[in-house]
């Protein structure tokens, strides 16, 4: 008696739990079409305001990201747009919008785009890089993966089509081998690396994370740098150029 009753309790609170999940998933989709309208309507405070409660109740979607820095960009606030929008380009990569907004937001960064000095085959790879979100890339991996076992499995059992098994195994393989790599960038890039925007007009880059210490380069908004280290208020940076120094933590925020 006693275990069912603890059975009808768990199942109890699990139906609850889920019930609350879904109207807040509700509630935040409610959230997300207003702001639309807000947007249509030329009213990007309002919009915005939508937009970011609907992110704080944990509805989050590449197109969300996308609206918001289209939003933000409507607004004035470069550097919060551009960073929308490379967290829309983590959850749909392909989307040629998102691409062109980017593209077209980029090179308005004051001073133009720093960007690092690449060979060609580079270039090549990380445009592919690019063409993928990390959970893609994830599932492609697992289905190359049991397709190669599968190869493996057949190659063993059937002898006479042991050669043509050899052939597909080695193509699967290479192409693992290649999305393995293109695996460990997405995950360094979304898990490991802090990665992060300017998302004020320009913030100096200091030796030191102090307030009189010398500036050793400036960096503006919409720029994108890499978190190394913190201290109190103070965190220290790297431009994609490899340059590192310490900004206000104020200064930034992480995609």
């Amino acid at each position: 008696m006693k275990i069912r009753i603890i059975i009808l309790f768990l199942v109890s609170i699990f139906i609850f739990v889920a019930q609350a999940d879904c109207d807040e998933l509700d509630q935040a989709r409610a959230l997300f079409y207003k702001g639309n309208a807000y947007y249509s309507d030329e009213k990007f405070e309002q919009a915005i305001a939508q937009y970011e409660e609907a992110l704080r109740l944990g509805f989050e979607s590449g197109s969300l990201y996308y609206n918001l820095g289209n939003t933000y960009f409507k607004n004035g606030s470069l550097g919060k747009a551009i960073l929308n929008y490379l967290r829309a380009k983590r959850l749909i990569p392909k989307d040629a919008d998102l691409k062109s907004n980017l593209d077209y937001a980029r090179p308005l960064i004051n001073g133009g785009v720093v960007a690092p000095e690449r060979k060609w085959f580079a270039r090549m790879f990380f445009t592919v890089v690019d063409a993928f979100s990390l959970d893609k890339i994830t599932t492609l991996c697992i289905v190359l993966y049991f397709i190669l076992l599968t190869l493996l499995v057949l190659m063993i059992v059937a002898k006479r089509l042991r050669r043509i098994f050899v052939y597909m195994g080695s193509l699967v393989l290479v192409v693992l081998v290649v999305c393995i790599l293109i695996f460990s960038v997405q995950f360094n890039n979304a898990v490991v690396q802090k990665q992060a925007v300017i998302v004020v007009k320009s913030a100096d880059s200091k030796f030191e994370p102090f307030s009189d210490a010398t500036t050793f380069f400036i960096l503006e908004e919409g720029e994108s740098v890499v978190l190394i280290a913190s201290r109190n208020e103070w965190v220290k940076v790297r431009r994609i150029d490899g340059k590192q120094g310490w900004i206000k933590e104020s200064d930034i925020e992480l995609l």
